[in-house]
């Protein structure tokens, strides 16, 4: 317990001027968490580890929700434009 974090070693943060930006950053890292599960859950099946299959299975259908709902968001944006788009956030959120 006395070692020092490594953070030089994390994923460059990417940070979005604009809501598209923003929800294309998050597209990215989505997409690129469901391949590392499902890289990891090849893994795990080759090396017969049922246990570790089924959790990864579980968070890569989470993962590929939060895809679906950044395609939700990105289609949101192009239909409505950015101002309405946001218009419905904020008041989807007072309710």
């Amino acid at each position: 317990m006395d070692g020092t974090p490594t953070v030089s070693k994390l994923n460059n943060i990417k940070i979005g001027k604009t809501v598209s930006e923003m929800i294309s950053n998050d597209d990215a890292d989505e997409l690129d968490a469901v391949r590392t599960y499902n890289d990891a859950i090849k893994l795990a099946y080759e090396v017969t580890d049922e246990g570790s299959v089924d959790l990864l299975t579980k968070i890569l259908k989470m993962e590929e929700g939060h895809v679906d709902w950044v395609e939700i968001q990105r289609a949101q944006i192009e239909q409505m434009g950015t101002e309405n788009y946001l218009a419905n956030q904020s008041e989807s959120q007072a309710s």
